[in-house]
């Protein structure tokens, strides 16, 4: 133990005590924690309820944690504090000290400390819990004390997804809603039901929700709906992205029905060999269509202007190599069905479609029913039905053509942007990051409230914290037990 009275003022702001009448008085040091003993360097003994002056009846230590330490180690504040006893009103009061409050285990730094830990979603709250030396159960009450954010105002251009998330057996898809402009996070609902959606908007003033001009969603109904009745002057925009991969996902679909039919043709000629050999073999080399189809789907799949056709050397273990050419094994691709030119041309003229037509609404239009009719035309179902989803969201469509202005986070000026649901993709992989490093969510206020902790820039906790009371949920009752 060393006496450190000389250094008292130094070591009281190095280890952020927030009282200026206060004095560190030794410091014990051990392998994996530091102990530091403080006192008041002027003693109260002027009774707080009469004034007149008490006397001593001696110190009491009382230990609080402190965690501000960078090296790992623990530290502990052990408070030596005087009970003090007036004789002219029998009042007794013990000494108080402002960096840690009445019959806390912790100092209040404590809650700064977990609050900014909270931001970072990488941080679970068994590991922050590690590092500042308390429970995991005593983070969750700190955070949902002094966190509960309110909805940001509804922004011109609205963003609405879903993400997995599994709150319980009813709450699956927990809802983001997006500013598209500034990519702030507006607010987060426990699930995706209509019932939900109207009574959270019906609870918002219907001057704010005019706001909002541009509704940003795939094609489910429930997102769609929204824009002219809850959102009375907003327009539906269905995402590029998600009017796009219906037509992928029927082609993905023909592909592995053709590798099917290969892998039929195969298994005929393993059993007609079997027969012919009098053998019982149960297996058979994969042919090389089917090969094909599995290893090289992308180059149906894939917009021709993002393959790389350049030739390349492709080594084998060592023993030499040979000259790969992709263009060889796409005439051999090509030839495996008679219908993979023929779709790969169509999807080329929707994939050059969706990357024209800058704010041109009426050449879009255009082309787009030229493109219906073509489909329609074309003898082939994935693209017959596909003509019938781009009729009924002719117009969300239609509208997903508008290039606006937009204040990234990561830009250094405004860009002009088409309308998208990027910005919430990006996001949604913050929800997923959550709920994986927590290995699943229950408590929606409580992930509601972290997943915006971490997005806004400058968020404020309470002024006045909720109550224990107020945050603890009432548990399941215990059943009986043997003792």
């Amino acid at each position: 133990m060393t006496n450190i009275s000389s250094f008292s003022d130094d070591l009281t702001r190095i280890l952020n005590l927030a009282d200026s009448d206060v004095r560190v008085k030794e410091i014990e040091e051990t392998a994996d924690s530091l102990i530091v003993y403080v006192e008041k360097a002027f003693p109260n003994n002027i009774c707080p309820e009469c004034g007149c002056k008490a006397e001593s009846k001696g110190p009491r230590i009382r230990q609080v944690n402190h965690p501000i330490l960078q090296d790992g180690r623990k530290c502990l504040i052990n408070l030596i504090s005087r009970k003090w006893h007036c004789k002219s009103c029998g009042a007794y009061y013990y000494d108080q000290f402002g960096f840690v409050e009445k019959g806390k285990q912790n100092s209040n730094i404590i809650v700064l400390q977990v609050l900014d830990k909270m931001k970072n979603l990488g941080n679970t709250a068994v590991s922050i819990a590690h590092d500042l030396n308390i429970s995991d159960t005593m983070v969750h009450e700190i955070f949902m004390r002094y966190v509960d954010l309110p909805r940001l105002p509804l922004p011109e251009v609205l963003c609405i997804d879903e993400v997995h998330m599994k709150y319980s057996n009813a709450d699956l898809y927990s809802v983001i809603l997006l500013d598209w402009k500034t990519g702030d996070v507006v607010d987060i609902l426990p699930n995706r039901y209509h019932d939900t959606l109207v009574r959270y908007f019906q609870q918002i003033t219907i001057s704010e929700r005019e706001n909002v001009k541009y509704l940003i969603s795939d094609m489910y109904s429930q997102y769609t709906d929204l824009a002219g009745s809850l959102l009375p002057e907003a327009v539906s925009v269905i995402d590029c992205f998600h009017h796009t991969q219906p037509m992928i996902n029927s082609i993905r679909q023909y592909i592995n029905k053709v590798r099917k039919r290969y892998l039929k043709r195969d298994h005929e000629r393993l059993e007609e060999k079997n027969f012919q050999t009098n053998s019982n073999h149960r297996t058979i080399k994969e042919s090389r269509e089917v090969y094909l189809l599995r290893r090289y789907e992308f180059l149906l799949l894939k917009n021709v202007a993002d393959i790389n056709y350049e030739p390349y050397f492709r080594s084998v273990r060592g023993r030499g190599g040979y000259l790969f050419d992709l263009r060889a094994i796409e005439k051999e691709f090509m030839e495996l069905d008679e219908n993979f030119p023929k779709i790969r041309e169509l999807k080329e003229m929707y994939i050059a479609f969706t990357h024209s037509y800058v704010n041109d609404r009426e050449g879009a239009e255009k082309e787009l029913e030229h493109l219906i009719k073509i489909y329609t035309e074309s003898g082939l179902e994935i693209f017959t039905s596909f003509a019938r989803l781009l009729t009924s969201h002719k117009e969300g469509i239609l509208t997903s053509f508008t290039f606006m202005t937009a204040e990234r986070k990561d830009a250094s000026e405004e860009t002009l942007r088409r309308l998208s649901n990027g910005p919430m993709e990006g996001y949604n992989n913050q929800p997923k990051d959550l709920k994986r490093n927590s290995n699943g969510v229950s408590n929606f206020s409580y992930n509601r409230n972290r997943l915006l902790w971490a997005s806004r820039k400058n968020p404020a906790m309470k002024a006045v914290p909720y109550s224990r009371e107020e945050v603890h949920t009432p548990g399941k009752a215990r059943g009986k037990y043997k003792k």
